[in-house]
């Protein structure tokens, strides 16, 4: 078992980890009203910070809530610019402490994995599953509620388990029982919450790993995938998880199935069989309603070419992790621009390869 971590508080309470924090929350935000108003006055607020930091008297500031559509509606908190400061600057230490008890098929929140990944490991386990069983069944399964539902004192007792230092303790304490929810649950728009949700199921991922012994297994936060040999097996394992969950004072989403992965599986936005991968049907669907409203736009003078540019690169980084070309370029055919009354090239199929 790893020995807990020490001596991180004095690291991460300083100006010059503010000031790295700083740096990241900002990229790719530059211009925003919030960054421009904490860089006008930043080594005050850095200072300001350190202070509270160091003297343990930061308390989280109030969230900005907003709905998201997409890919379902749920309600997003997002923390302060000078609380993301804060966040990014713990993290920067504690991460790493993190990430050593991550399996290497869990992919959220971390540097250098993400959906892609995800999406291509899942392909190649399907296939040697596939060679190696004949016609192996899956579980695909994912949390109901997740965020809402990790309870504090079992988080808690896990960041012990990693940390023995106060001050980190203090923070993370701190953090998730004066975040609004009582008892349970972790806002959904905030770094540390990305984080903390990633550990909480970390002990899942351990006891399928390590105490099943399933050897293909996927994880995206809380949406998970696992091929076993036969339905027989998949049901009793399934059992089994719903079974430990119970004991994190957690539970499935009903939507949970065992199927065989010749009907293929829906998983982080694309549709997986043991030989190639598709786009989700709703994805491309979508995509052609906000194309003709882009070019109905675009024509009427509503918005420019970058506007429009970004959303199709956009659309074609997603379609080009997947066997998508013919659906892609068929959008795309269809997608002719005028401006100001003068015919514009079409845009061009990119290149999947």
């Amino acid at each position: 078992m790893p020995k807990t971590a020490k001596n991180l508080w004095p690291k991460i309470a300083t100006f010059a980890t503010l000031a790295e924090a700083f740096n990241e929350v900002r990229k790719g935000k530059r211009f925003d009203a919030d960054t421009l108003y904490f860089y006008a006055r930043l080594e005050e607020n850095l200072f300001a910070l350190e202070r509270e930091l160091l003297e343990r008297t930061w308390t989280p500031s109030p969230f900005r809530e907003f709905m998201v559509h997409v890919p379902k509606l749920r309600r997003i908190q997002a923390p302060s610019f000078g609380d993301r400061v804060v966040h990014q600057a713990v993290m920067l230490h504690c991460a790493p402490i993190f990430e050593s008890r991550f399996i290497s098929t869990s992919y959220a929140n971390r540097k250098g994995y993400g959906t892609h990944l995800s999406s291509y490991h899942l392909r190649d386990f399907a296939h040697a599953a596939s060679v190696k069983w004949g016609k192996p069944y899956i579980i695909k399964a994912d949390i109901s509620k997740y965020f809402p539902s990790i309870p504090h004192a079992r988080l808690m007792a896990r960041l012990r388990r990693l940390f023995a230092d106060p001050g980190v303790l203090w923070f993370f304490d701190t953090l998730i029982h004066q975040s609004g929810f009582e008892e349970r649950g972790l806002p959904i728009g905030s770094l540390t919450s990305q984080w903390l949700a990633n550990l909480y199921l970390d002990r899942l991922d351990h006891f399928i790993k390590d105490d099943l012994g399933a050897p293909y297994y996927v994880r995206y936060m809380d949406d998970f995938v696992l091929l076993g040999p036969t339905k027989a097996w998949c049901r009793e394992t399934l059992e089994r998880i719903e079974g430990f969950l119970a004991g994190m004072d957690l539970t499935l989403n009903p939507k949970t199935e065992v199927r065989p992965i010749t009907q293929g599986v829906d998983y982080v936005g694309y549709r997986h069989w043991t030989s190639h991968v598709l786009p989700r049907k709703r994805t491309v669907k979508r995509a052609k309603k906000q194309f003709k409203s882009l070019q109905r736009r675009y024509n009427a003078g509503k918005i420019d070419f970058d506007y429009v540019r970004r959303r199709v690169v956009s659309f074609t980084g997603y379609m080009k992790h997947c066997n998508g070309r013919r659906t892609l370029n068929s959008i795309l055919d269809r997608f002719i621009l005028t401006g100001a009354g003068k015919p514009l090239p079409p845009i061009e199929p990119l290149s999947l390869e």
